[in-house]
């Protein structure tokens, strides 16, 4: 969802920067991206491991929540072409789940925004899974609301520890690339690199023509 459906990852960045500022303390960009696409309770351990020696974690954390929340309750843009995707696959007949690393509560409340709740089957959120990406649990909790087997299905990422899960979930997965930097180990993962979902609705066609 987060980098994918919405363009939420920018105001996160902004929301560490200044909390970093905030802190007084220079937090690398690299350990920004490396956070991407994880839940709170992997990034946490990360950022210990990281940068626990400058800065109090924790604390950073709560600041960076603070200036993200009030981003988010202003409204998180939509990703190009998404609307488009999900539309098109909802007046299809095509089942859709979101597997997102947030909270289910701040998931609801980023795409209730945007009145799309209705076009998804579930939200397997970061909360309702006991391991976070990389690990696939969150895919294939997806793919099991759906009743669906897991390589039946679609799996879109913009994040590398995204690619990991679905890939390791047996998905066919799309990456649609964000902010996360990506190089020959997500690449060989892939079924196929979109530079947006804009072009979702002419892929999907394709396909069912085909059929």
């Amino acid at each position: 969802m987060d980098g994918l459906l919405i363009d939420s990852e920018r105001l996160s960045h902004e929301s560490w920067l200044q909390a970093s500022d905030t802190l007084g303390v220079a937090i690398e960009d690299s350990v920004f991206h490396g956070i991407i696409g994880l839940n709170k309770k992997t990034f946490r351990g990360v950022l210990h491991e990281r940068i626990g020696h400058r800065v109090d974690v924790e604390e950073l954390i709560r600041v960076a929540d603070d200036f993200y929340r009030v981003k988010v309750n202003a409204g998180v843009p939509l990703k190009k072409g998404a609307r488009a995707c999900i539309e098109w696959l909802s007046n299809n007949d095509m089942p859709q789940s979101v597997a997102t690393s947030s909270k289910q509560k701040l998931a609801r409340k980023k795409l209730g925004h945007h009145d799309l709740l209705d076009h998804f089957i579930s939200i397997a959120s970061g909360d309702q899974v006991n391991q976070g990406k990389p690990h696939p649990e969150i895919f294939l909790t997806a793919a099991s609301r759906m009743s669906i087997a897991p390589e039946d299905c679609l799996m879109f990422e913009d994040s590398k520890h995204g690619v990991v899960a679905a890939s390791e979930a047996g998905g066919r997965v799309i990456l649609v690339p964000d902010l996360a930097v990506h190089g020959e180990g997500s690449h060989k993962r892939v079924f196929q690199i979109w530079d947006s979902l804009e072009q979702g609705p002419r892929q999907f066609q394709e396909w069912i023509g085909r059929c």
